[in-house]
């Protein structure tokens, strides 16, 4: 399992309700857990498969009966360089094409947090055992008869999977992984260059019972 570089920078803190944000019932005891993870970006635009490990341990053990009820999970893609002010391009793509008119570009981006390791990206999707979450941008573009210029520019990104998990959350007794991926992703603000993805985890800690085992199991086993 290829492994995320992990930035010396993680956070956690207590969760106090905000009267603000109607409709989400968060608990007085859900904490806020963050961490930044970063990823290389080859030449051609591409990262295989890797994973950065969400470290849990804190809030998670079997032996003492302790698990983390995950309630909601953002992802923040952020550029390392200086220019842009750390803003992860729309547009993925190479913008000075040199294939033929009608020649279609695809760049393509996967992140998920799961709690088991998967070898291809492929394979991963919100029915898949343990996946919480899967986040997916595409970008498209069609070369122009002028050299050098696009015909059309299409941009798409997806959470999927429920947007937040109150209020009882996921339950989880290991480290949480996240996933990511990208396919030809030649915009020359992101080839050969290490970018970062932020992660923040709002979660509740609580006792596991052996039903909670049972069903945390029979999920795992599910497809």
């Amino acid at each position: 399992m290829r492994t995320l570089k992990r930035c010396n920078f993680c956070t956690s803190l207590l969760y106090t309700p905000s009267p603000l944000r109607l409709g989400m019932a968060k608990g007085a005891n859900d904490v806020i857990l963050r961490d930044r993870l970063q990823f290389d970006i080859d030449a051609i635009g591409d990262t295989p498969l890797v994973y950065g490990r969400i470290d849990l341990s804190d809030y998670v053990s079997i032996v003492e009966n302790k698990g983390l009820a995950i309630k909601e999970i953002r992802f923040q893609l952020r550029r390392t360089s200086a220019s842009g002010v750390g803003i992860w391009p729309n547009i993925m793509n190479d913008l000075t094409p040199s294939g033929l008119s009608g020649t279609i570009y695809d760049a393509r981006l996967k992140i998920f947090a799961t709690t088991t390791a998967y070898e291809l990206p492929e394979d991963v999707g919100i029915a898949s055992p343990n996946v919480l979450c899967v986040f997916e941008k595409q970008s498209t573009a069609v070369a122009d008869v002028a050299p050098g210029a696009f015909l059309a520019i299409n941009t798409y990104e997806h959470m999927f999977g429920t947007p937040d998990l109150h209020p009882e959350g996921y339950d989880v007794v290991t480290d949480l992984l996240i996933g990511i991926s990208l396919d030809a992703c030649k915009n020359l603000q992101l080839v050969d260059t290490t970018a970062e993805l932020d992660v923040m985890l709002i979660a509740e800690p609580k006792k596991i019972t052996q039903k909670d085992l049972t069903q945390m199991l029979t999920q795992a086993q599910d497809l």
